[in-house]
């Protein structure tokens, strides 16, 4: 509940100054999620997982140089797990909703940089070892993954024209998925995307 009211504060104001109807437009791209944590043995045996994320992307322009944009994104998350011989993959299916603020000197084409927080939600996730498959476990027991997450994420890009674009962001995970208070774990998520304006 606590970050949802945060991220309602954040986005209020945005809601507020932007009364005009907004661009919408489609956005898809690449993930290479890594996870952060305090574990060292989850630090040596986690490693990178690429993923992929679709979705939607609103632009209400505040000013010719800033425009608050809203986005809804299906996306993979999660790491592989090394055993030496073999890897097994951790890999959630998520929604993400970043809020970004995005900064660009000229509103039709050219270089844009943005930020805001990001709150995503964990739909599944499954474990799949060396070609079995176990159900990920969501709640507030131990050893079951929380399905909340806050993040804040960074983007730079650069708009072709009206509509077409290309941008990469970076989402520091601020939240601990885990149910255990002496270990963390934090996904992280470096991505590259191409986007489409309809209007």
């Amino acid at each position: 509940m606590k970050k949802l009211t945060l991220i309602a504060l954040l986005v209020l104001p945005a809601s507020i100054v932007c009364a005009q109807s907004p661009k919408i437009g489609f956005k898809a791209g690449l993930n290479l999620n890594h996870v952060s944590s305090n574990d060292d043995d989850l630090k040596h045996d986690l490693k990178p997982r690429p993923s992929i994320h679709l979705g939607l992307v609103a632009d209400f322009e505040m000013s010719k140089s800033l425009s608050f944009q809203p986005q809804l994104l299906f996306s993979g998350r999660g790491a592989k797990e090394s055993h030496g011989d073999h890897s097994d993959v951790i890999a959630f299916n998520s929604l993400e909703l970043p809020l970004n603020f995005v900064y660009r000197k000229d509103s039709a084409k050219g270089i844009f940089v943005g930020m805001g927080p990001s709150l995503g939600y964990n739909l599944n996730g499954k474990i799949k070892e060396e070609g079995d498959s176990e159900n990920i476990e969501f709640g507030s027991k131990e050893g079951e993954f929380k399905r909340l997450d806050l993040g804040l994420n960074a983007l730079l890009g650069y708009k072709f024209s009206q509509r077409y674009f290309v941008s990469t962001n970076y989402s520091l995970g601020l939240s601990n998925w885990t149910n255990t208070s002496s270990v963390t774990w934090k996904n992280n998520i470096a991505g590259i995307s191409i986007g489409y304006f309809f209007n």
